[in-house]
């Protein structure tokens, strides 16, 4: 009776320790959390600010400050889909924060959802009236959908509530540009430049204006004043190479378009303005290979397509016309200037129906909308935005910020996992589980997907010693496995094979002997087919990663039925070995095949919803597949999960 009453005592006191002090070290845990994030929010360290937020996201769910502060840090890494859905989940924690609409509005806007931006911005000003900055952001937005008087209107009350930087003038001295209120507009960006004599942008956008006004050497003069204060500011650099090619001084428009590429070799405007400068050089090779880099970055943009077909047809690629014509109206069936132009080319080809047929097709269109000038809805207006927009971002690929999205990188897909023997460089390792698992032959697994090298000397003493283990014990199917792995190690794959086969003979449930002969099988066939370079890089575009020779698609497919076959095998012993599911699903892809690798690595994120590598691999896919929404989904998730590479990705393919 004493020992329970002294065991009961234990645990009410255990009980009101936890019920005082746990849930003050727990907030604390949070709050350091959120204070680290913070601070790596302010050093624009933003991978490291996602970090230490979804940790607190993880600690504290059901909070608004995790998801609101790991949203602006995806914002500022151009992950809007990410930040988007961190807003959202940000406001029904707190529905009455502005802050959190007034963010969503601005990634809304760079998704060209302008009716939820707008309605944001709204619910944003009702919840706090009084901030100036939500006003100076909706003036940009207006800016952009050409609401000139909205704009203006929006950069008043900014200024009423004492916004007094420079850019509010910037903004709506653009404003009354667009109104054709062109001394108004350079008196605002006067008073810009006063305010801040610093800020480049604002002579730019007074370059600008005179460029309206048709004084192309007041705007070359502030165009050079910025260069002077930033030789690579590539925006400065590119308004002063349209004015060149307005004033005709071809030569100084190439130098300045070339370095704006050098700089910025993402911005498809400056490929698309120096194509049409070849073409009037009468090189309209050179303006088709500029034009192609144009669609690789902006591949929807109808005009382009336009333009390149008009091109092949004058060069006498009239196959090549019709495909680009072809697209145009794919994108936008009411393209009336693509079918006109594809009738042109089919009469060529003497196809006088299908010719008769698109000239007809163009006449009924354009009569439509000669006959229906109602403006047209939001949604449509804006989806004729994205499909002209051409990405003209300007930055220094090689500045040094937490902008890590703007670097120039080889796009690849995350390759297959495969165990380590001995590693110094514990970056990219995975450990995998396998507490009382009778079928593994460790207690945990450890794996990674990044090339690893081991010391041949140090694998050779190994190997040998191996042997004398063999002699011993034949029938041990432990050695033979380890064996097989150093062989692997070092590329002997025959060796390898053999000894996994043994292993397998001698214990038929051997699961990671099946995994690592599938993954040696797989590296003996890639090293036979390496002449092809069948690499998975999306650099220039999405192209089939397989290669379309029949006979080698048929060795191909032979050789990697194999490596499917083991890690089948290695499922159906353990449903759980999520890494068996992504390596699947990687072989299946160089297989071509998409949608069974999408479902493998599905099945992979199933079993482990934090496995970033595989919602990296399956978005890259689907994005191939031109399934942008949900691929960039996927991107993002893998983003927010660490993998660097997602926000290369968006940038280049998801906000186009």
């Amino acid at each position: 009776m004493l020992t329970f009453k002294i065991n009961l005592l234990r645990y009410l006191i255990i009980v009101l320790f936890i019920a005082v002090f746990l849930p003050g070290v727990f907030a604390q845990r949070i709050e350091n959390y959120l204070h680290l994030g913070k601070i790596e929010l302010n050093k624009e360290n933003y991978l490291e600010a996602i970090k230490y937020f979804n940790n607190a996201v993880k600690q504290r769910p059901a909070s608004y400050e995790g998801y609101f502060l790991r949203g602006i840090a995806k914002y500022s890494l151009d992950d809007y889909i990410g930040a988007e859905q961190d807003f959202t989940q940000a406001s029904e924690f707190d529905p009455y924060n502005a802050e959190i609409y007034h963010y969503r509005a601005i990634v809304r806007s760079q998704q060209y959802n302008f009716g939820g931006t707008l309605v944001d911005y709204a619910t944003a000003i009702e919840l706090d009236p009084k901030d100036s900055y939500i006003y100076l952001n909706r003036a940009r937005t207006n800016l952009f959908l050409q609401e000139f008087k909205a704009a203006v209107k929006d950069c008043n009350k900014a200024i009423e509530l004492k916004y007094k930087k420079e850019n509010v003038f910037v903004i709506r001295g653009m404003a009354k540009a667009g109104l054709e209120l062109y001394e108004d507009a350079i008196a605002d960006l006067n008073t810009a430049i006063k305010y801040d004599s610093s800020n480049t942008n604002s002579y730019i956008q007074r370059g600008v204006i005179w460029m309206d006004m048709h004084k192309p050497d007041s705007a070359i003069r502030d165009f050079n004043q910025a260069i002077a204060a930033d030789a690579d500011n590539s925006y400065a650099i590119f308004n002063r190479a349209l004015v060149r090619m307005e004033i005709a001084d071809t030569s100084g428009a190439f130098q300045d378009l070339d370095k704006v590429i050098v700089l910025s070799p993402y911005n498809s405007f400056a490929y698309y303005n120096r194509a049409i400068l070849k073409i009037g050089k009468g090189n309209e090779t050179g303006a088709i290979d500029d034009l192609d880099k144009v669609l690789v970055i902006n591949p929807d943009n109808i005009v382009v397509y336009l333009y390149r077909g008009r091109l092949k047809h004058t060069t006498g690629d009239l196959t090549g016309a019709i495909k680009d014509y072809n697209k145009a109206i794919e994108i936008y069936p009411d393209f009336a200037d693509a079918y006109y132009e594809r009738s042109l080319v089919k009469r060529q080809l003497k196809d006088y129906t299908g010719a008769e047929e698109d000239h007809k097709q163009a006449y009924l269109i354009n009569k439509f909308n000669f006959s229906n000038n109602d403006s047209l809805k939001l949604e449509e207006e804006m989806y004729l935005k994205r499909i002209l927009a051409f990405s003209s971002e300007f930055y220094d690929k090689n500045s040094e910020n937490g902008k890590i999205q703007n670097q120039v990188i080889q796009i690849e897909l995350k390759p297959i996992f495969t165990t380590i023997l001995y590693s110094k460089d514990l970056e990219g390792v995975r450990i995998f589980d396998t507490y009382e698992k009778q079928m593994y032959n460790a207690p945990v697994i450890t794996l990674t997907c990044k090339e690893s090298f081991l010391d041949i000397t140090t694998v050779n003493e190994e190997i040998v010693v191996l042997n004398r283990k063999i002699i011993t014990t034949p029938d041990d199917p432990a050695n033979y496995f380890k064996r097989a792995e150093l062989y692997s190690h070092i590329q002997n794959y025959y060796n390898a094979l053999l000894d996994y086969n043994t292993a397998i003979k001698l214990n038929p449930n051997f699961i990671m002997a099946y995994f690592c002969r599938a993954n040696t099988r797989y590296q003996l066939t890639e090293l036979l087919n390496s002449e092809y370079e069948n690499r998975y890089q999306i650099n220039s575009g999405f192209n089939s990663p397989h290669n379309n020779n029949p006979a080698d698609t048929t060795f191909l497919k032979h050789s990697f039925e194999k490596v499917i076959k083991d890690y089948n095998k290695v499922i159906d012993l353990d449903p759980d070995f999520y890494y068996a599911f992504f390596n699947k699903g990687y072989v299946k892809c160089m297989m071509g095949d998409y949608w069974g690798a999408v479902s493998d690595f599905s099945k992979a994120i199933e079993v482990e919803p934090n496995f970033s590598e595989a919602y990296f691999n399956k978005g890259l896919i689907l994005i191939f597949l031109n399934l942008k929404t949900v691929g960039c989904e996927n991107i993002s998730k893998a983003g927010e999960q660490g993998i660097i590479d997602a926000y290369h990705v968006m940038k280049r393919y998801c906000f186009k």
